[in-house]
């Protein structure tokens, strides 16, 4: 894999900074992280998921966002940090096809498998597109909490709070190879149900105060 850019890492830094002057923020469970290609699928209930994410993985990370951000100078920006064009629905071929692509050069590609940010602090349907991801790939996917964003910057506030606390759980990573011997869409089937739980546990480990390991 080549070294980030230096833009890359530049706005990285700078944003983490940040985060950690006004959000106090945290990461736990980098034990669970995984050498090579991942799927990073986290919930998603604000627009400062995304450089939360970034912030707290220990290496480089990709993106999608919507094809509309791509239509001025700012899609040169965020193009610069990993950030690639999708359509709206992440169950798109199109979509499914271009995170494969980006998993077998053997990068790690953050996925809100809800599809949208939730208009409530709860998390929603998981998409059946990620056990298809997974299959396709043969890769991994780490499941991963966010505490925090939508106090300061939910979809009910219009600017983001310049205070807060913000934090970063990576889960026990799930692979397609404990899937293998199941029929396919069966599988896939099980790949959502198993992330449900997974998101849904690590955000009870941290809310019951964050001991130990995280699962």
């Amino acid at each position: 894999m080549k070294k980030p850019s230096f833009l890359y890492r530049f706005v990285v830094a700078s944003v983490k900074l940040f985060f950690k002057i006004f959000y106090h923020h945290r990461v736990y469970g980098l034990e669970h992280y995984v050498s090579g290609s991942a799927i990073i699928a986290a919930n998603h209930v604000s627009f400062l998921d995304p450089p939360c994410i970034a912030i707290s993985c220990p290496g480089e990370v990709h993106f999608l966002a919507r094809h509309t951000l791509f239509k001025s100078y700012f899609g040169k920006l965020i193009a610069a940090v990993n950030a690639h064009p999708v359509q709206k629905d992440t169950a798109n071929l199109r979509v499914i096809k271009e995170i494969c692509g980006l998993l077998k050069k053997g990068s790690k590609v953050v996925v809100f498998p809800e599809g949208t940010r939730a208009r409530s602090n709860t998390l929603q349907e998981i998409k059946p597109g990620m056990g298809l991801i997974l299959s396709k790939s043969e890769s991994a996917i780490l499941p991963t909490y966010i505490h925090g964003t939508f106090d300061i910057w939910g979809r009910n506030h219009k600017f983001p709070k310049l205070w807060g606390k913000t934090a970063v759980v990576f889960g026990s990573p799930i692979r397609w190879a404990d899937y293998v011997d199941i029929e396919r869409k069966e599988a896939q089937e099980l790949v959502a149900i198993r992330l449900t739980q997974s998101l849904k546990t690590l955000r009870e480990w941290y809310e019951s105060g964050a001991e130990g390991n995280p699962p």
